[in-house]
């Protein structure tokens, strides 16, 4: 639907895939017409443009002959797969656009390397184009080179694996070409967050990577600022900078990735456009006073007036899947702190992930705070300890430590049980376990929970731990669909009855007798 403005500034957006929705969403609050054009598929994002034109994006004249009668100010790229044309257009236009004399540089990793080679602030591994002629020194990197979003990328120790990697990156690659890579063993992977003006390029944000390592790379979570030191923040810009004028990278945003390595820098990539994975469009905004889309669009118009950019937050980005399960505890228990900015589930399942933005990834979680959020945060918080890697382990220390088992057999089978059967809800505190409950979800025919060996580790006591493993089972009771929680209680256990009784449970008259106790029965419903 056309939209009628009374505006001077006219911004070409090429693509209309999801990466556009933030570029046409801050046109819109800037008051500036969009024009955007893409093929109808996948064009998501069209709604949000002022005008749209069902299009072939590689189709650099039909696009050119319309853009001429738009006569726009500006042409922006919403993703890597529209930065060449974006290019070529802004050139034919006679707009501010990233340099293409000497062809463009930011699609393919062959070409990339081969022009910043001669850089004496980045360091790169050995690397050519396959041919079944150059027999490999392993291990190498084999790279889909005109791929994006770790899609093609592959390890390889040896013959067979160098098969299924070349096998890989083919099914991968658009052009026909395959770059091998010597392997960079080691350090730490960094994305910076770029802007450039037309004359200078400015570091936005450094991002610290975490990645699946080999074989495929996968990005599993972002971070941001990198903790780095100055010398190697130093190091990063540097050889960020001379990467982008050495690329013609020098109109809009820019996405660089970078190793350091013995204080070494090691250039991997590079995108001219924002930052995947949420890395443009959200971890910067949280981690900075930039109004990063705002900085692009007035660049595109050739009117951006640069100010320092400073730090103000952390953020940063997990994505849940196989090779991050250690972190559902952290997925589980997100929702109740006010450092959670955005958590979606999508399955509950954990599968392994091959790239970027893979459609098996199981949940993203976006965080805002004053420090880096690590499973440390769950600190003296009521967790489920059933969600934890390392579940076993702990449960069998905790049930060792507070003596209550003849042996280390029956730790076994008692800790086995609780995990298969129950919800061990927990308190942790520097990494020990320190309060447990069995809560028991699984009887469906009378709806009620079953509580048992609520325990708090003696030195811990008497600071209402005891009551708040209880609200949570008590919540998790109701919120399983369950209408009544049960225990049995010793009847010499005053202090345990007195604070179930503050709860809410009452008894039943029933009586039990549990190894050498006498115990009664108590209930509260939660409808």
């Amino acid at each position: 639907m056309i939209k009628n403005k009374n505006t001077a500034q006219r911004l070409a957006v090429i693509g209309a895939g999801i990466a556009a929705k933030p570029i046409l969403e801050k046109a819109k609050e800037l008051n500036i017409t969009t024009y955007c054009f893409s093929t109808p598929q996948g064009a998501c994002a069209r709604e949000y443009a002022d005008y749209f034109f069902p299009v072939n994006i590689f189709d650099v004249d039909g696009i050119y002959n319309e853009l001429v009668k738009i006569k726009p100010n500006g042409i922006i790229a919403s993703s890597e797969i529209t930065t060449e044309v974006t290019a070529i257009l802004a050139d034919r236009l006679g707009l501010p656009g990233n340099d293409i004399r000497d062809g463009f540089s930011a699609r393919n990793k062959y070409v990339m390397r081969k022009k910043v080679a001669d850089l004496s602030s980045v360091f790169q591994p050995d690397f050519y184009l396959y041919s079944e002629d150059i027999k490999p020194s392993f291990p190498v990197v084999v790279k889909a080179p005109d791929s994006y979003g770790k899609k093609g990328i592959s390890l390889a120790h040896n013959d067979e694996e160098f098969v299924d990697a070349v096998k890989y990156a083919r099914e991968i690659t658009q052009n026909g070409d395959i770059l091998i890579e010597e392997y960079i063993e080691g350090g730490t992977e960094y994305s910076v967050e770029c802007l450039c003006d037309g004359n200078e390029a400015y570091i936005v944000q450094i991002t610290e990577k975490e990645t699946s390592g080999p074989p495929h790379f996968v990005e599993l979570g972002h971070h941001q600022p990198a903790d780095i030191s100055e010398e190697e923040r130093s190091t990063i810009c540097v050889a960020a900078k001379d990467i982008l004028n050495a690329l013609g990278i020098c109109c809009g945003m820019a996405h660089l990735e970078i190793k350091i390595k013995d204080k070494k820098a090691y250039f991997i990539e590079v995108g001219a456009r924002a930052g995947g994975d949420s890395i443009g469009d959200r971890l910067v905004g949280l981690s900075t006073d930039c109004d990063y889309y705002k900085a692009a669009i007035e660049a595109a118009l050739g009117i951006y007036e640069h100010k320092e950019i400073k730090t103000v937050a952390h953020s940063g980005i997990y994505f849940l899947c196989r090779q991050t399960r250690q972190m559902l505890p952290l997925f589980k228990n997100a929702g109740k702190y006010d450092w959670c900015r955005e958590l979606e589930m999508y399955h509950d399942e954990l599968y392994d992930i091959c790239g970027n933005g893979d459609d098996l990834i199981s949940g993203r979680l976006i965080y805002m705070s004053d420090h880096k959020i690590t499973l440390n945060d769950l600190n003296d918080s009521v967790v489920r300890i059933n969600d934890f890697e390392n579940a076993y382990e702990m449960l069998f220390d905790f049930n060792r430590e507070i003596g209550i088992y003849k042996s280390d057999d029956d730790i076994e089978k008692s800790v086995k049980k609780f995990l298969e059967l129950g919800n061990v809800l927990g308190i942790i505190i520097d990494n020990k376990l320190i309060a447990i409950l069995n809560l028991y979800c699984n009887n469906y025919d009378t709806l009620e929970s079953y509580v048992c060996n609520v325990y708090v580790l003696k030195e811990h006591r008497r600071k209402g731990l005891a009551k708040r493993l209880m609200d949570e089972a008590i919540m998790f009771t109701k919120n399983n669909g369950f209408k009544r929680v049960c225990l049995h209680v010793a009847n010499d256990n005053f202090s345990a009855i007195k604070l179930y009784e503050a709860l809410g449970f009452e008894y039943t008259g029933n009586e039990k007798v549990i190894g050498d106790e006498t115990t009664v029965e108590m209930i509260k419903n939660v409808e």
